[in-house]
């Protein structure tokens, strides 16, 4: 009787990271999302009352893109746990334990760099 189970069989995991091109189709469909976004945002919102806001403030405007972005990411990803370009390529986030993200961990994603743990895996 064999027993083929070793002390690695247990990091032996299904999780592959997703690749180069998946990976930029994922920022590219979030991206669209959020232009579209901000122009729903620009059409619902008043001209009057953004006029009033950023004034001729170059800064306030991108305070605003700014904010209209991480708002969206952060409901989506706490919500659904995913983006919408998450979603259309079927990725998930996962931690550097293979894990689903934490709150504090969901947080820290929407604002990732390229060298952090939190990296796209493909979903099952």
């Amino acid at each position: 009787m064999e027993n083929n189970e070793t002390i690695f069989s247990e990091m032996e995991t299904s999780e592959v990271e997703v690749t180069l091109l998946q990976g930029f189709l994922i920022r590219l469909f979030d991206f669209a999302i959020d232009i579209l976004l901000l122009y729903i945002f620009y059409l619902l919102v008043p001209r009057e009352l953004f006029l009033k806001l950023t004034g001729s403030s170059s800064l306030l405007i991108f305070v605003m893109v700014l904010l209209v972005v991480t708002i969206y990411r952060f409901l989506f990803l706490m919500l659904f746990n995913k983006t919408i370009g998450m979603m259309i390529c079927r990725a998930k986030l996962l931690n550097k334990k293979l894990l689903p993200l934490s709150p504090v961990e969901k947080l820290v994603s929407i604002f990732r760099t390229r060298f952090s743990p939190i990296k796209y895996y493909k979903d099952k």
